[in-house]
């Protein structure tokens, strides 16, 4: 009897593993739409320019978010992977966090979002 617990527990983990990335993976791509969602908000109140912090998104009434979230994989601050481009008025937004390591092969990627509004979960353009 307990073999056999043993064995089922040994086949189902890895999918239990690989279910629990794709939750976190989805929780950062979520993040990154909303992020990058408050940021067009953030341009179209300012004459189309990005702020140079994410911090900014937080302040003003009403602010366009009302925190900025972490990546749920290891809490990492998604202000170190913001990039501005003043004179282009665009954006890039990426996620450095852990979870795209724990997915199988075909569906590594750092997740982005690019100031035109497309989601990247590639790192491609």
């Amino acid at each position: 009897m307990l073999t056999i617990i043993g064995l089922l527990l040994a086949l189902f983990m890895p999918r239990l593993a690989l279910s629990r990335a794709r939750a976190t993976h989805s929780a950062c791509v979520s993040n990154l739409r909303n992020i990058g969602a408050a940021l067009q908000i953030y341009a179209n109140d300012n004459e189309g320019d990005y702020p140079d912090n994410l911090q900014t998104l937080t302040i003003g009434n009403p602010a366009p978010l009302g925190r900025i979230p972490t990546c749920p994989s290891d809490n990492s601050d998604y202000q170190t992977a913001y990039q501005v481009n003043h004179e282009d008025k665009r954006f890039t937004l990426a996620c450095h966090g852990v979870h795209h390591l724990q997915m199988v092969h075909d569906e590594q990627g750092y997740p982005q979002y690019y100031s035109p509004g497309q989601l990247d979960q590639e790192g491609k353009p």
